[in-house]
């Protein structure tokens, strides 16, 4: 009983000392841009929540500014995401921007024998099971009911057929692994507008193929890309946009 009740204390002491580091971890990451929706109530109490629970701040205010610049620059397009797993990030996209479509791409069951071939890396120890600990029915209750969020399971860039003639505004690459990386780099950019975003994450050592996909994919655009310091490695791509000769003067 005694052993019982000292994990239990334990147990409450890291839970309350993980809640007074997000009040402390809060006012150091927030910009002021942030702070100032909320005042002003134009965040929601879903997207705060999922702000407080979220551990990487870095990530999740560069998509908050993102998304906040897209809406600013009224820019038509639908979001993307490939490799959804449980649905974490997808919860918060959506919520920055409801009424916007998502597109959700995902095997929804792990990775695929197909791209694990060749890898190097920590990704050269992965096997089928990874990530597999989700369903598309799980990721579906998660997210909510929204005829924004549109599911494409199975293996991409087969999964994306049918959209041929779709544009991107903001897409989110978590894929891990070389092959799907590239792909969905290859599919997205043509059909990314002006000013659209690529976020790639885990662009960094660990991740030898997901970094050298990217890697490849650079030198084909004239983009530079952006890394952000955030858990993991993000890239950011943002396309350019096509010069147009101010007509006030």
């Amino acid at each position: 009983m005694l052993y019982i009740n000292l994990i239990l204390g334990l147990l409450f002491l890291i839970i309350l000392g993980r809640y007074f580091y997000s009040l402390y971890s809060e006012g150091f990451y927030r910009p002021e841009s942030w702070a100032s929706a909320v005042k002003a109530g134009k965040v929601s109490r879903e997207l705060y929540r999922e702000f407080r629970r979220y551990r990487d701040k870095i990530r999740f205010f560069a998509w908050w500014l993102q998304v906040e610049r897209i809406r600013k620059d009224k820019a038509e397009g639908c979001f993307a995401e490939l490799g959804v797993y449980k649905g974490e990030s997808a919860r918060i996209l959506h919520l920055m921007d409801p009424q916007r479509t998502f597109h959700l791409f995902d095997t929804f069951e792990g990775f695929s024998k197909t791209d694990l071939s060749g890898e190097t890396g920590e990704a050269a120890g992965y096997t089928e099971k990874n990530f597999a600990d989700t369903s598309l029915e799980k990721v579906r209750e998660y997210l909510g009911e929204s005829r924004r969020l549109v599911f494409h399971p199975g293996l991409f860039p087969g999964t994306a057929s049918g959209l041929a003639n779709e544009r991107y505004v903001l897409v989110n690459i978590d894929a891990d692994l070389y092959q799907p990386t590239r792909a969905g780099l290859e599919y997205f950019y043509p059909r990314l507008v002006p000013g659209g975003v690529i976020f790639v994450h885990d662009y960094n050592h660990k991740w030898e193929g997901c970094r050298r996909a990217v890697d490849e994919f650079l030198r084909g655009i004239p983009e530079a890309p952006v890394l952000l310091p955030d858990q993991d490695g993000t890239l950011i791509i943002r396309k350019n946009k096509q010069h147009e000769p101010d007509k006030s003067r």
